[in-house]
């Protein structure tokens, strides 16, 4: 799945910060989720009713609604949403996945993301399986329509037998109906003398690869008579079962047999209109066209209400006649320079010239009314159809065509929210920007952000539980907000890293942190200091030698700088990442591993890349007293990185209770806001915790 799509998550928990909890982690990994939070029964119930998901997470700890509840109420409906059973509690992996759940997830963020991410792919999967089988129905009931009303003979055998023939083929071989036919041998259908070369043709072409092949063959009437013709076959399928088409057609000019070709290439074979093929390419030109400042243009989509209730009513090919009944109602309704195109279903495009907000407004009523005014007739039924139309601008803001069509698509969303028979024109706004201009918006804030210092650097002791009275603390990156206030703002991070501009705030990060730490060691030689790197910080060749020729320039002591690298990124360029750790022992600064734990075995990313401490994973000391599972965890970690010559820093220490139970696990160092919070000042009193 693109990792820009958004997951609508249906969380079943008691505590609010739940749903905020997993939509936190998941920014970080680069999703947008829209968590809709429930904790009764009867919420659970609305929920399901009114809202789509694509996931849903049941906390094991909510006491009015069981697992079982949360599957039961999304099967009565039929609505295919995966759940997660996610928390501590006695429910094995084994019986959640009996009662339906999809996977079991204990107090592990990372496990989590995998399995929202994995859970959303497969639903993803599910749902475009779903429409593609029934478009495939579809298509196979249109066909066999489109079969019936054509002029060219069109038959299927499957073993030599007919098995399906429409009215051209039964009259040209005289035959009254297909009862008639039924179960025939083609090769009946064939004079004597031809009859040999029928059956060398077939058994060759069925050992073939050849898609389409044909014969002259002197065929033989149902009354006798003879004639020669040229038949097609090519492979096919009726109702799953591969058969053989035929067809055998009219002779005709073929120049004018090329010209026909290729208008139909171009056009939509139940309306007439231009094709979305077609249609996507005369939009890429007009988008060139105003990016070059030539001209300006407006798409607009155009759906009919209610169509699956009309198809419902009238059946497949009733619902197609009122498709092509709108399209000719449009086609009165708009110009002559504007190109109009049917795009999927019952849904139309348009692009007209210019771009003017009245002209737009003007134009989308006057559509609007010609299709209410209208009278669709199909067979006996009489209907009264109406349709709602998204409008977007395209004005040289944009130049892909996928984002103007999702502008428009967003707007004819909006419409039908407020219809029927509603229109709207996309305005964008900040949450509705294509994520290109989302990125190019963020790529110009950062550069102005670097250009005019709109940084701040925090600072954290990270404390010796050991007798250590080392001043050591960690950098802490935070951005300005419209006050001059410090502010952390994870979307900012991963922005970032997705334009490419973290590059620019690694510099700044150590940069300062260097000029910063120069001053304390002036103050305090023994200081040390933990820099934060982005997760990109591996594959900037220029960055490491950057950092070489400053700290070279200003010899800095060994073992005063350490740098703080992100552990799941790592994991996943661990070439990379022990390249970088090897340079920078070399140049005497010294490497943390943030993130640490997580995995059946986290130690065999220590045997790959060279660090000194191991920054424990916050997920383990989220609840670390009353977790005994998380109390071992940590114990093992500092036990086993003590044996690695490893020291272990445990992070996210906001209580007392915390920091009692971490005295006795064995960890080197903690830090967290119980200890101090991050400030501007370097000034904590580290000996008050030497024993």
């Amino acid at each position: 799945m693109n990792s820009g799509s958004t997951i609508r998550l249906l969380v079943v928990s008691e505590q609010p910060e739940d749903a905020e909890h997993v939509a936190s982690q998941m920014r970080t990994a680069g999703y947008s989720v829209k968590p809709t939070r429930v904790e009764d029964g009867h919420a659970l119930g609305e929920a399901v009713g009114k809202l789509e998901f694509d996931v849903a997470l049941h906390v094991l700890a909510t006491e009015d609604v069981e697992l079982n509840d949360t599957i039961a109420a999304l099967r009565e409906r039929n609505l295919y949403v995966p759940v997660i059973a996610y928390g501590e509690g006695d429910l094995t992996t084994g019986r959640a996945l009996a009662a339906g759940a999809g996977d079991r997830v204990v107090q592990d963020s990372e496990h989590l993301r995998y399995a929202i991410i994995r859970e959303f792919e497969r639903t993803s999967t599910r749902r475009r399986a779903h429409h593609l089988e029934a478009a495939y129905r579809e298509s196979e009931e249109r066909a066999r329509a489109l079969m019936q009303s054509s002029r060219d003979a069109i038959a299927y055998i499957h073993d030599g037998m007919h098995v399906l023939a429409n009215d051209a083929y039964l009259a040209r071989f005289g035959y009254e109906a297909f009862e008639d036919l039924e179960g025939t041998p083609i090769v009946d259908m064939v004079s004597s003398d031809d009859r040999e070369k029928l059956k060398g043709f077939l058994r060759d072409y069925s050992r073939s690869e050849e898609a389409v092949g044909t014969l002259d063959l002197q065929l033989q009437q149902a009354g006798g008579k003879s004639f020669q013709a040229e038949m097609e076959f090519s492979r096919a399928s009726i109702d799953g079962e591969a058969c053989s088409q035929i067809i055998i057609r009219e002779q005709t000019n073929t120049a004018e047999l090329e010209r026909q070709l290729t208008l139909l290439s171009q056009r939509d074979s139940v309306t007439g209109l231009y094709n979305r093929q077609y249609f996507v390419t005369t939009l890429q030109e007009a988008l060139t066209a105003a990016g070059d400042d030539q001209a300006k243009w407006t798409l607009a989509q155009i759906t009919i209400d209610g169509f699956d209730q009309i198809k419902e009513q009238v059946g497949v090919i009733g619902s197609d006649q009122v498709i092509a009944d709108v399209a000719r109602i449009l086609g009165e309704a708009t110009a002559e320079n504007d190109v109009l195109a049917r795009l999927d279903g019952a849904t139309y495009g348009l692009l007209t010239p210019g771009a003017e907000p009245e002209a737009i407004e003007t134009l989308a009523g006057h559509i609007r009314q010609r299709v209410r005014d209208h009278i669709c007739n199909v067979d006996k039924a009489s209907l009264n159809v109406t349709a709602c139309l998204g409008l977007a601008r395209i004005d040289g803001s944009v130049s892909d065509p996928n984002a103007i069509m999702a502008r428009s698509e967003r707007a004819l969303a909006d419409a039908r929210r407020n219809g029927p028979d509603a229109h709207h024109l996309y305005q964008p706004k900040a949450g509705e920007l294509s994520q290109k201009e989302i990125d190019q918006q963020w790529t110009e804030r950062i550069r102005d952000m670097l250009q005019g210092n709109q940084f701040s650097l925090l600072y954290q002791p990270i404390v010796s539980l050991a007798g250590d009275s080392t001043a050591r603390y960690e950098v802490l990156l935070r951005t300005l907000d419209e006050h001059g206030q410090p502010t952390d703002d994870p979307e900012f991070r991963a922005a970032a890293e997705r334009t490419g501009m973290a590059k620019g705030v690694d510099r700044w990060t150590v940069f300062n942190a260097l000029k910063a730490l120069l001053e304390e060691l002036r103050r305090s030689p023994d200081t040390v200091f933990f820099v934060p790197l982005s997760a990109s910080a591996f594959d900037d060749a220029g960055l490491f030698r950057w950092i070489h020729e400053r700290i070279k320039s200003v010899k800095l002591p060994q073992g005063r700088l350490v740098f703080q690298i992100d552990g799941p990124a790592a994991a996943t360029r661990i070439k990379q990442a022990a390249a970088f750790s090897a340079a920078a022992h070399k140049i005497g600064c010294e490497v943390s591993l943030s993130g640490f734990g997580h995995g059946s075995d986290p130690f065999h990313l220590t045997q790959h890349i060279a660090v000194d401490y191991l920054r424990i994973s916050e997920d383990f000391t989220r609840d670390l007293a009353s977790n005994e599972q998380n109390q071992e965890s940590v114990r093992k970690i500092a036990v086993e990185a003590r044996s690695h010559g490893k020291q272990s820093i445990c992070p996210g220490v906001e209580d007392a209770s915390t920091l009692t139970v971490l005295w006795t696990l064995g960890t080197d160092m903690i830090e967290g806001s119980f200890l101090q919070e991050a400030t501007h000042e370097r000034s904590y009193d580290f000996a008050s915790m030497a024993m």
